[in-house]
C-alpha cells in the first residue's frame, strides 16, 4: 500500500481546490504549492551543507507551481530544529533567499518553532493564470507524444553512490552526486504556456510512477519506447536492464513528464535555455502503460514512507 496516495486519496474527497501538484484558487487565479523536508529522510547532516538543503527546499515547490503551468511570485518558509543547530539553520535561510531573489520570489512570512529533528517547508504561490492554463493530469489525448528532459537517472545514481557505495567512474560519480544533492533547476513554465501541451506532472517519485498516473487520470494507453534516448552517457555504461531499471526508478529529478505535440520551433527554444527534450512515447486509445521493448517491470520507486530507494 503507498500511505501518501491513501492520505491523498482521503483528503481530496469532495475538494474542489487539489489540483495534481499544485492547489488552484478560482478567485485570486493562483497556484500553490507545498513541501516538506525531514532530517535523516530527505537530507542528513553529515553529507548535505546547508546551501544543498535550501537548494532542496526550493526546486521542490518551484518544480511543481512550473509542471502546473505557473510561475512562482510568493513563498512562505516554516522551520522546526534543534537550539544546537540554530547557526546551520541562518545557513539555510540566507541560501533559499538568495535562490528566491534570483527567480524573482518574494519571501512573504512563515513560522518557526522548536523540535528534535530539522524539518523544513516551504510553499510557493504562482502569478496569476487563467485556468484553461493550468495544466494537469487528465487531458492527454489520442496522438499526444510523450515527452520528458534528457538525463533522468544521474539523481538515482548519486544515492547510491553516496549511500549504498555503489561504485562509479570519476566523471559518473561527480556528475550525479551533483544532481542529487543540488538537482538542476529547470526553469521552463513561461515557454511551455506557448505550446500545444495537453497534460503534465513532475516526475518526483519516478517516471514509471508519473507515467502510470498521467495515463490513470487520462483513461488513456501510453505506449513508452525510445528509453535509450532519455540518458544516453548511462545507456553506453550500464547493462540494459541496470538502464531501464535506473530511469524509470529515478525519483526527485524535478523535471517534468508531460504530452502534447512540439514543432521543431518550440524544441528548439528550449534548448535555447539548455533544456533537452525527449519523445519517448504516444498516447493511444486504451489504458495502462506498454513498453514496446520492455517485461515484466519491476517497481522500484522512491517512497516517502521509506528512507530510502529501493535496491536497483
Amino acid at each position: 500500500m503507498n500511505l501518501e496516495r491513501e492520505i491523498l486519496k482521503k483528503v481530496s474527497l469532495n475538494n474542489s481546490f487539489i489540483h495534481d501538484d499544485c492547489a488552484y484558487l478560482n478567485n485570486s487565479q493562483q497556484l500553490i504549492s507545498t513541501d516538506t523536508l525531514v532530517e535523516n529522510v530527505h537530507f542528513n547532516l553529515k553529507i548535505f551543507s546547508a546551501s544543498q538543503i535550501a537548494h532542496r527546499l526550493f526546486i521542490c515547490s518551484f518544480s511543481d507551481i512550473q509542471s502546473s503551468g505557473g510561475y512562482p511570485q510568493y513563498a512562505l518558509l516554516n522551520i522546526s530544529f534543534p537550539n544546537k543547530n540554530f547557526a546551520f539553520i541562518k545557513k539555510i535561510i540566507h541560501f533559499f533567499q538568495l535562490l528566491l531573489r534570483k527567480y524573482n520570489i518574494q519571501l512573504i512570512g512563515g513560522d518557526t518553532t522548536s523540535s528534535n529533528n530539522i524539518y523544513l517547508s516551504s510553499t510557493f504561490i504562482s502569478r496569476p493564470l487563467v485556468k484553461n492554463k493550468v495544466l494537469n493530469r487528465k487531458n492527454a489525448k489520442i496522438g499526444d507524444y510523450i515527452y520528458t528532459f534528457k538525463n533522468i537517472g544521474f539523481s538515482k545514481l548519486g544515492y547510491l553512490n553516496l549511500f549504498k557505495k555503489t561504485k562509479l567512474i570519476k566523471s559518473l560519480q561527480n556528475k550525479s552526486q551533483k544532481q542529487f544533492l543540488s538537482p538542476k533547476i529547470q526553469n521552463y513554465s513561461l515557454l511551455f504556456n506557448q505550446f500545444k501541451i495537453n497534460s503534465c506532472m513532475d516526475i518526483s517519485d519516478s517516471l514509471f510512477l508519473s507515467l502510470k498516473e498521467l495515463s490513470k487520470q487520462s483513461q488513456k494507453k501510453f505506449l513508452i519506447k525510445n528509453l535509450k534516448l532519455i540518458n544516453p552517457i548511462l545507456f553506453e555504461r550500464l547493462k540494459l536492464n541496470e538502464y531501464h531499471s535506473l530511469i524509470l526508478s529515478s525519483g526527485e529529478e524535478f523535471m517534468p513528464i508531460f504530452t502534447g505535440k512540439l514543432s521543431k520551433s518550440n524544441i528548439e527554444k528550449l534548448r535555447s535555455k539548455k533544456i533537452n527534450v525527449v519523445n519517448i512515447g504516444i498516447v493511444q486509445k486504451g489504458k495502462g502503460i506498454s513498453f514496446e521493448d520492455l517485461k515484466n517491470i519491476k517497481d522500484n520507486s522512491f517512497d516517502h514512507f521509506k528512507n530510502n530507494y529501493s535496491k536497483l
